[in-house]
């Protein structure tokens, strides 16, 4: 007899458990999938012992007809596909026929069920795979099940759950995050008695976040709305305020099934870079919509996996639906928003390296700049010098197509820091170094993207600046780029470097600092990408040359800074995310003030 033999039905459906169902939260959401894709509008989840012992799921769906009730209980059976060519047009949550089969080869299983079109409803009882009583109920239309007693038959597995009030916070995450994806459906979740969560259904994103993470990021939330080349992103991203340590607040949907996917987290955080804080990530909500035959979600029994046909596509759509919802805020008062997909589009080529760049032509300016040469000294001795850029000329890697146009009154500077100005009833400080970190950044960048070469202040003497062997290597390594940029530089000896010109910006450090310190922020974060190193490249230059608090500013130049921060596309933060601005409605001081 030969060794090779073909396993039991119960066998493989409990091998097949292994996969769909590791914990009561996988039951729960197997089975409120199901519900939803039943059209059901009112689904309760009723939880005893963290799942282990009781789970019920009751919905006011279409119902199972009575003689589909236990083929339902059949590996592989299903009402969603018919054929392997289905596959590439299914919107339903389930569709491989698994997740029934697997729960009820672990644990009792109890279903009810009635249609519209029956008089009267059905029970069926499954227990360890086999069907154990059937009747008629008087129950309204819809589908109850009830899943006791898990992993009764599989006691290694038990074993590995967690304490009771650790399965349920998974469960609860769970139906949270099923609430946030369908907000057209009630959810009510009860642990034991208490009913824990309940979404109203009335198809409103922001209700759900205001009753899952409260009042401060339900205020401090920005609608997406992307349509493009067949992909739509549309839910919600925070602003600064709002930025985490962790990417526990990021939640993808596709086609409002919840997933996980490299290509998107990836995407959004180069769509949220200058808009949070170093070592920050953005809260976002956001379910894309696309044709199933452009991805694959039969990657993984969990269905959490997926595959984009086209990565490169998906990952520009969700680059561009983060940043422009970013970009259409109001600022200083002024909420004249526009088209600003010119302006992404430019960011996305830069941070994904879809430009060329010819070291060998010369490149005509794409934007002419002016030079304050008359500014205004201040009352230490500083001098403040800007580079504006021409209200005329169209520029989309810095300015507007249309500058934002606002009437200010200058009140002063509060602790020689924060610009206060005050536009219709409304107090605004201004951070004079963040802002004109931001001006610069968008300058350099500019000077960068676009090859120009005049962007070097030769020095009167040259600086020699002796380097370990490792920052040798380095400035090799990137020496292009330090020209780029606008440093005259060149090896001197084994380990030296010849400073003979910086950027052609007012610094208030000398060359040789500024040097360094854009080395030692290289160095900091060698290892990412290119662009990585580029961006922080320009934003380190930027943060160096750019004003510091405690610095006197005059009248005229705290002018031109708001000036100069109205025509860009991207005023909101410094580029390492700090707000440019804080805004003080009447409201709220005279609240402050009792």
């Amino acid at each position: 007899m030969g060794n090779i033999v073909l396993l039991d039905d119960l066998t493989i459906n409990q091998i097949a458990a292994g996969e769909v169902i590791e914990r009561p939260a996988n039951v729960v959401k197997e089975l409120v999938e199901n519900a939803i894709d039943a059209n059901a509008t009112n689904v309760t989840i009723e939880i005893k012992n963290g799942g282990k012992t009781f789970i019920k799921i009751t919905d006011n769906g279409k119902g199972i007809p009575f003689d589909d009730m236990e083929m339902a209980f059949e590996r592989h059976a299903t009402s969603k596909i018919r054929k392997v060519e289905d596959l590439e047009k299914i919107y339903s949550m389930g569709f491989r026929g698994e997740a029934l089969a697997s729960i009820a080869s672990i644990a009792k299983v109890t279903m009810l069920s009635k249609t519209k079109d029956e008089e009267i409803g059905y029970k069926v009882v499954n227990k360890a795979g086999t069907i154990v009583e059937k009747e008629e109920v008087a129950i309204p239309n819809g589908t109850t099940i009830i899943v006791e007693d898990l992993f009764f038959n599989t006691p290694v597995r038990y074993k590995f759950l967690k304490q009771d009030s650790t399965e349920f916070k998974y469960i609860k995450d769970l139906v949270q995050r099923m609430a946030l994806a369908n907000n057209n459906v009630s959810l009510i979740l009860k642990n034991g008695n208490e009913t824990v969560f309940r979404s109203s259904g009335n198809g409103s994103l922001e209700d759900i976040i205001y009753t899952l993470y409260g009042k401060e990021i339900r205020e401090n939330i920005i609608k997406v709305n992307y349509n493009r080349d067949s992909i739509k992103i549309t839910g919600v991203v925070g602003n600064t305020n709002i930025a985490k340590e962790n990417r526990k607040d990021q939640i993808f949907f596709l086609n409002k099934r919840y997933i996980q996917n490299k290509v998107l987290a990836s995407s959004s955080d180069q769509a949220f870079k200058g808009a949070t804080g170093i070592g920050k990530y953005g809260f976002f909500i956001l379910n894309i919509e696309m044709s199933p035959d452009n991805y694959d979600i039969n990657v993984h029994p969990t269905k959490m996996e997926v595959r984009f046909k086209d990565e490169s596509k998906i990952y520009k759509a969700m680059y561009h639906a983060i940043k422009e919802a970013l970009l259409q805020k109001d600022f200083l008062g002024n909420s004249e928003n526009e088209n600003e997909e010119k302006y992404v589009d430019n960011e996305y080529n830069f941070l994904t390296s879809h430009f060329v760049k010819d070291y060998n032509s010369v490149s005509t300016p794409l934007n002419k700049v002016q030079e304050n040469t008359n500014p205004k000294e201040t009352n230490n001795s500083e001098t403040l010098k800007y580079k504006i850029i021409s209200e005329n000329e169209q520029n989309q890697t810095i300015q507007r197509e249309n500058k934002r146009r606002i009437e200010y009154k200058f009140i002063g500077i509060l602790l020689r820091t924060y610009i206060i100005v005050e536009i219709e009833n409304e107090l605004y400080l201004i951070d004079q170094h963040a802002a004109h970190e931001r001006i610069l950044y968008e300058q350099i960048k500019a000077n960068y993207k676009n090859h120009i070469k005049n962007n070097i202040q030769m020095m009167l003497i040259p600086e020699v600046v002796n380097l370990p062997h490792n920052e040798m290597e380095f400035v090799k390594t990137y020496m292009q780029m330090f020209q780029d940029i606008g440093f005259d530089i060149e090896e001197f000896g084994d380990n030296s470097i010849k400073i003979n010109g910086i950027p052609d910006i007012d610094y208030k450090t000398n060359s040789k600092h500024i040097f360094l310190d854009i080395l030692d922020e290289m160095l900091t974060n060698e290892r990412g990408g290119i662009r990585d190193v580029e961006e922080r490249f320009i934003a380190t230059v930027a943060c160096k040359a750019a004003v510091k608090a405690h610095m006197n500013l005059g009248k005229d130049e705290v002018d031109y800074l708001i000036q100069n921060l109205l025509i860009l596309n991207n005023p909101y933060t410094c580029p390492h995310g700090r707000p440019t601005t804080i805004k003080y409605t009447k409201e709220e001081l005279e609240k402050m003030l009792r």
